[in-house]
């Protein structure tokens, strides 16, 4: 992660009441919503999660000045408290309802933007392959390609080994390649184009 991005995010618990920080929290508000939408529609509990988060980090930090936080981490840590609160939810709901069964986060297709006019049949027949790939393996593509993330980062954020993320990625795009049938070439330079910040 580079020195800009590192301190953008410290300013928000270091000046919290500057201009520098609002700015810095609105921007990863705005990219922790959008990386929740991937894993689950409810609004509610991805916003709760993103508030949390911040709440929890400017605590420790106060206790702690000399706390830095990392990209990685304010992922990861969102990404736990999510799926907790996400749990209680289908907890909660299966209390209320007696339901058997709780729903699994999904990503859907319909939150991939493309970014440039290309053949609309490959476009299509690689947001069709990414629906066929696991929940796993869809989350760590999204992150490398959408969130621009290194290997390390990932393995921080799904909480697994830098070793496990290469060979997570690794299975991901070769499903992919031979779901579409086209070369890695042509693979890689398209999921950059599907994934394009909103």
């Amino acid at each position: 992660m580079d020195t800009n991005e590192q301190r953008n995010i410290n300013v928000i618990f270091i000046a919290p009441d500057s201009a520098e920080a609002a700015a810095a929290y609105k921007d990863y508000y705005k990219q922790l919503y959008n990386y929740g939408r991937k894993l689950t529609d409810n609004n509610s509990l991805i916003e709760d999660a993103i508030h949390d988060v911040f709440v929890s980090m400017w605590q420790a930090h106060s206790r702690n000045p000399a706390m830095d936080a990392s990209k990685s981490y304010v992922y990861s840590s969102f990404r736990r408290r999510l799926f907790r609160y996400y749990e209680d939810a289908i907890r909660r709901m299966q209390r209320e309802e007696r339901a058997s069964q709780a729903a699994t986060p999904e990503f859907g297709a319909d939150h991939f933007l493309i970014h440039r006019e290309q053949d609309q049949q490959l476009k299509t027949a690689i947001l069709q392959a990414l629906q066929q790939l696991t929940p796993r393996q869809r989350e760590a593509v999204y992150l490398r390609f959408y969130e621009n993330m290194q290997y390390d980062e990932i393995a921080t954020v799904m909480d697994i080994s830098v070793k496990a993320t290469y060979k997570l990625m690794a299975r991901a795009l070769d499903e992919l390649k031979q779901l579409v049938n086209i070369p890695f070439y042509l693979l890689l330079p398209m999921l950059r184009l599907l994934f394009i910040r909103q």
